[in-house]
């Protein structure tokens, strides 16, 4: 009995080799390379058209598309009201609809203490001798209507500073020094798109907004 079945295990095995081999494959109707190389090549339709891609071309086809941060400005009040109508009447406005926003940045102002007058007399010639004798540095001046005043002492951001500042120059001797505003205090406006697609960034490229030199442009690097 023992001998029986060793003798079908081997004859089992034998089989089982020959098989594999594709000794078999006419008897049996079964190819045991039927999903290997080279059979497999013989099976491919026009296998010379056929070319491996790299990762990156096969990633950049799976990506979806690279969008682009776009900024329109600065504006000031009466311009940033205008730039949104334009916008907001565009086709573009619908592609981005609650995407966009306006930032808005403000600009302090200038003051500065002024000494002297406009323009060059005896008085101004004494004021410099004056003002070179207490060691205090000055310079021309415009204020923002643009006349000429023609020294000033100090330039601050608050009025509060220049107050501070005049004071201190009293104190050494200046009494003929007043406060002058030279830019007033500002708002700046600008409208942002965080995420436009190639064809929303190129319609909003050029889409006038009723502001010259200031259409939408790729936002500036941090």
């Amino acid at each position: 009995m023992l001998r029986t079945l060793v003798l079908a295990l081997l004859l089992a095995n034998a089989a089982f080799f020959a098989w594999t081999q594709g000794w078999l494959d006419g008897v049996t109707g079964v190819t045991a390379h039927a999903d290997r190389e080279p059979q497999r090549l013989g099976q491919q339709v026009r296998p010379e058209t056929v070319r491996l891609l790299p990762d990156q071309v096969m990633l950049a086809a799976s990506a979806p598309p690279a969008t682009r941060c776009l900024e329109a400005g600065p504006f000031n009040a009466t311009e940033v009201v205008a730039a949104e109508a334009a916008l907001s009447a565009s086709p573009a406005a619908s592609a981005v609809a609650g995407r966009w926003s306006r930032l808005t940045t403000d600009t302090p102002g200038v003051w500065m203490i002024a000494v002297g007058r406009p323009v060059p007399h005896d008085a101004q010639v004494k004021k410099i001798a004056e003002l070179n004798r207490l060691g205090i540095a000055f310079e021309e001046a415009k204020t923002a209507s643009g006349a000429d005043e023609s020294l000033s002492i100090g330039q601050f951001d608050t009025m509060a500073a220049a107050q501070e500042a005049l004071d201190r120059f009293s104190a050494r001797g200046i009494h003929t020094g007043h406060i002058v505003e030279v830019t007033p205090p500002a708002k700046s406006h600008r409208l942002r798109i965080d995420a436009a697609t190639p064809p929303e960034a190129t319609t909003l490229e050029s889409l006038s907004l009723n502001t010259p030199g200031k259409s939408f442009t790729t936002c500036p690097q941090p």
